[in-house]
């Protein structure tokens, strides 16, 4: 092994670590959030539950609730780089339509997200905070439709698509049951976007998983 090659793996476990760090951070906030309540809930509380030290916690977040809202930084990350990696030849609408198509099965899978879902419900005053945290996952995505139709970032076609695309998949997540299969979320995302695309005519059924089959 050459010292660069050493210097790398040295890098590559230094940021795995800290993706892990930062996750268990993250499930520790929304499961003590769950258990007692927010207010509770105190940072040293969810250090002690994740087995760090609050300068560590510090090191990650600025507060509690930045812990608790951190899934949305991580969606950010990925449904950027999905955005990036679709053909340039496909339209913008449809690339948005096929990144969270994409990102979605994970996404309705992952633990996490399916606990602060029911976090939200069950304190529905977290829901402004969730709106903020929205804006800056928003705010990615159009910074990425931006760069890949050549536009400014504050243009307003990118963050016309990129909020639609989001009401989208937010509207498709309401409109699911969690207990049915993921196929039938990817039909209602699917529909929705159909529906876009047509200029948002008035529907046949009220029923999104069937008339999108």
């Amino acid at each position: 092994m050459t010292a660069q090659s050493a210097g790398t793996d040295t890098r590559g476990l230094r940021e795995r670590k800290k993706l892990e760090t930062r996750s268990a951070l993250r499930a520790a906030a929304v499961r003590m959030y769950l258990e007692r309540g927010p207010a509770a809930v105190t940072v040293q509380d969810i250090c002690e539950a994740a087995g760090v030290s609050q300068r560590t916690f510090f090191n990650y977040f600025e507060t509690k609730d930045d812990a608790v809202f951190d899934w949305d930084r991580r969606l950010a990350g990925q449904l950027v780089e999905l955005l990036t990696a679709r053909p340039a030849s496909e339209p913008p609408l449809e690339a948005v339509h096929r990144t969270l198509r994409t990102a979605l099965p994970a996404l309705v899978a992952d633990a996490g997200w399916r606990e602060r879902r029911r976090l939200l419900g069950a304190y529905p005053e977290l829901v402004p905070k969730l709106l903020h945290s929205n804006s800056h996952l928003a705010e990615a995505l159009a910074e990425a439709v931006a760069e890949r139709t050549g536009l400014p970032p504050d243009a307003l076609y990118p963050r016309l698509l990129a909020g639609a695309g989001l009401t989208v998949l937010r509207s498709s997540i309401r409109a699911w049951d969690p207990e049915s299969p993921a196929e039938d979320l990817l039909a209602v995302l699917d529909s929705c976007f159909a529906s876009l695309a047509a200029g948002l005519p008035r529907p046949e059924s009220d029923d999104p998983v069937h008339s999108a089959r």
